[in-house]
């Protein structure tokens, strides 16, 4: 394995992991900035995830001018060069350099999030999304609130894999496979609080039919995970809905809970009501959400492909 990992095709993962390391060293202000130079750099070198980002926009918002378009896609471009460094600072900063970054809750947050997480009688899924600085609230969860696990989708690359899973496990009790429902379960029913994302699309082949439904986003049918109202029915969790912003100082991060999702055991339904809530967090903060995804993947049958 050891050997595997040190093969020319690796060298590359390499010296970027080199790159966030030494910059983590760096004042955390430094390294954004450092890390919005580099990305003017090679913005021309992105142009395909420019691309799916316009496409999606065009989507949910038909009524904004190709003006309008053009400006959400290039401060989202910067949001998400901006969370390299924000990975960095996840995975290599100190605890003490850490701690220094300020995260506020809104109004209401803290105490939703305490009362069932510290609840021994509760078993919580935490719903995030895929707002760009979600690797830094991994962290700061994980660190704060433990035991905390994250359900996600392994990497096809084992070596990035395998450093993803390292270094999120240095303050989470365990990352587990999205496919390993056992261990999700058996992790829920210790009590254990688990974080999951589940707002993207890896195509059928990877989710399953079985797994997801087509429900609206943004008035545009989307491939919609229902997995999140089946554990929690199977576990008896209670799902509390979240979402997080970077503020424009770019040194403060916003932390924004929901009240528990009460699902109804129709998928179409209960992906309404997921959908509903990130809809409404990205409504507030375009520019900070994964636009580069192709959320608008899979299409219902007769459909033409989008991408």
């Amino acid at each position: 394995m050891i050997k595997d990992n040190l093969k020319p095709k690796n060298w590359g993962v390499w010296i970027v992991i080199g790159i966030m390391y030494l910059g983590s060293k760096l004042p955390f202000c430094v390294q954004k900035y450092i890390s919005l130079s580099l990305g003017f750099i090679i913005k021309p070198f992105l142009r395909g995830r420019n691309a799916i980002a316009t496409e999606n926009l065009k989507i949910v918002f038909p009524d904004y001018t190709a003006k309008q378009i053009k400006k959400i896609v290039n401060k989202s471009y910067y949001s998400m060069i901006l969370s390299g460094a924000e990975i960095a600072t996840s995975w290599f900063a100190s605890k003490k350099r850490f701690k220094k970054i300020e995260f506020e809750w809104t109004e209401g947050s803290f105490e939703i999030f305490k009362k069932y997480h510290e609840d021994p009688n509760i078993s919580l899924i935490t719903l995030g999304f895929h707002f760009h600085c979600i690797e830094i609230m991994g962290r700061y969860f994980g660190e704060n609130f433990p035991p905390m696990t994250v359900m996600y989708q392994k990497n096809t690359n084992e070596l990035i894999e395998d450093l993803i899973k390292k270094y999120r496990e240095r303050n989470l009790e365990r990352c587990l496979d999205s496919k390993n429902f056992i261990a999700v379960i058996r992790s829920l029913k210790k009590g254990y609080t688990m974080w999951y994302a589940p707002d993207q699309d890896f195509g059928l082949e990877s989710s399953g039919i079985e797994n997801s439904v087509f429900a609206p986003f943004f008035g545009k049918l989307c491939s919609t995970l229902t997995v999140t109202p089946w554990l929690a029915k199977k576990t008896n969790s209670t799902v509390l809905p979240v979402y997080y912003i970077r503020k424009k100082c770019l040194k403060k991060y916003k932390i924004v809970f929901g009240e528990p999702l009460k699902f109804t055991g129709d998928a179409y339904h209960d992906a309404k009501i997921t959908n509903e809530f990130l809809e409404n967090a990205v409504r507030e903060y375009p520019e900070q959400y994964l636009w580069q995804h192709r959320r608008f993947r899979t299409r219902p049958n007769g459909e033409p492909q989008i991408y």
